[in-house]
């Protein structure tokens, strides 16, 4: 996604933020795996992560969520700011498949001096099968 300045007063409710692919790469898992000091083999053994009944090594959750933060943060541009996300998983992501994030403007509102638009947000496989889904917001820079 282009890091494109996004607008308060461009933005309206309904729009539909651009889908964007993200592809995490067995590498990737392998350092998140080590970054976050999560131990647990699924990650990154393939063949534990059979033995657990599993077709593949999975994206970890938290990883997801970053992934989604990214988006948002990428989405608002250099001069936006995320000011709050959650999400919860739905579903198993897998290393080297299309992970597919995309969002909804749900609200817009001035809360002080900061000008907030709430977003439903969401990722998907290549059925389109959601993996993630959750809320996030952002205060955006008003043009002029």
């Amino acid at each position: 996604m282009a890091k494109e300045q996004m607008y308060f007063d461009d933005v309206q409710v309904g729009d539909l933020t651009p889908a964007v692919a993200r592809n995490p790469t067995r590498a990737q898992l392998f350092m998140y795996s080590a970054i976050s000091w999560n131990v647990h083999r699924i990650h990154y053994d393939q063949g534990y992560a059979e033995s657990e009944g599993h077709p593949a090594v999975l994206v970890h959750g938290p990883l997801q969520g970053a992934l989604l933060g990214q988006y948002m943060t990428d989405w608002s541009g250099p001069e936006g700011m995320l000011k709050k996300i959650a999400w919860s998983n739905r579903g198993r992501a897998f290393p080297d498949e299309p992970y597919v994030i995309q969002g909804r403007v749900t609200g817009k509102r001035v809360q002080g001096a900061e000008k907030l638009v709430d977003c439903e947000i969401w990722s998907e496989n290549k059925s389109g099968e959601r993996l993630a889904a959750g809320t996030a917001t952002v205060a955006l820079p008003a043009r002029g």
